[in-house]
């Protein structure tokens, strides 16, 4: 139980930092870099497989890895622009409710996966949870503005979460030592994503030189290692715990808690329609994973 907790808290950990990002003056883009080279650095030397890092271009998980790298490190960021711009709350609300994008995508991919009557009942209380979340307080307008990031956001985790859900069940648990392989491919996935941001950054600084801030270098610093921690500590508990107990406790949990931290620590206004959403898209993340 203590590692699911670690592991919840973790994540929780990485959206309470995005939103320090601003405070503390950060360039997302240049933490980003930082992030992804000590993430890689960390995961290959906890790393204890025979494989080597040379031995990855030979993985079948290869291909996979480098396109769900370069799918994670615009993930990241947008979650850093989203939990700046729309709030820490409404942030890993996006984030988390993305469950319904792989549990329909599932019923196409998996035999032995349908949509039942419970998920059609979630599916619909999270249209319902996205509109009293994203409502005005004037007549029943959405939010266009504040909704655009985490809608986005959302398109990207649901797409990163159905790809990589399929990546584990076809190349990486099928290994001999699982844990072993997730972690190798965590770490060429982080390596990816690394390069990527380098790109990112190239490009940005072209456009628009920024120099280089020590405030930037220490919080990504700090994320990488976070983002160590959230993805081994989850493959850990997901081993412990059966996966109709997992999801529900790990994603309504992060929802919560997040949620909560941004009112606390933030002083994030929302309405009482809006927390009602909230309430009620956690809710509807434990009736789809336990359906």
């Amino acid at each position: 139980m203590l590692i699911l907790i670690f592991a919840i808290l973790a994540f929780v950990s990485i959206f309470v930092l995005f939103r320090y990002f601003e405070k503390w003056g950060v360039d997302n883009l240049q933490a980003l870099v930082v992030n992804y080279f000590v993430a890689a650095l960390v995961s290959f030397f906890i790393y204890q497989g025979e494989d080597r890092l040379a031995d990855s271009f030979n993985q079948a998980w290869f291909p996979s890895a480098v396109i769900l790298g370069l799918m994670f490190m615009v993930s990241f960021y947008l979650y850093a622009l989203s939990t700046q711009k729309s709030g820490v709350a409404i942030t890993a609300v996006a984030s988390k409710m993305s469950v319904v994008i792989p549990v329909i995508i599932g019923t196409f991919l998996y035999e032995n996966e349908t949509l039942n009557t419970v998920k059609y009942i979630g599916l619909a209380l999270a249209l319902l949870s996205f509109y009293l979340i994203f409502k005005t307080k004037e007549g029943t307008q959405l939010n266009v503005k504040l909704l655009t990031l985490p809608a986005i956001i959302f398109l990207f985790s649901g797409a990163n979460d159905t790809f990589m859900k399929w990546i584990k069940d076809t190349y990486v648990e099928t290994a001999a030592n699982s844990f072993d392989n997730e972690i190798h491919f965590v770490g060429v996935l982080f390596t990816v994503s690394f390069f990527t941001a380098i790109i990112f950054m190239i490009i940005h600084q072209i456009r628009k030189s920024t120099p280089i801030h020590w405030a930037s270098i220490g919080a990504g610093a700090l994320l990488g290692v976070l983002n160590v921690l959230s993805a081994t500590s989850m493959f850990l508990a997901m081993g412990q715990f059966e996966s109709s107990f997992f999801f529900p406790i790990f994603n309504v949990s992060i929802v919560s808690l997040s949620a909560l931290s941004g009112i606390v620590l933030f002083r994030e206004k929302l309405t009482t329609i809006n927390l009602i959403g909230i309430l009620l898209a956690t809710i509807t993340i434990g009736i789809i994973a336990l359906a």
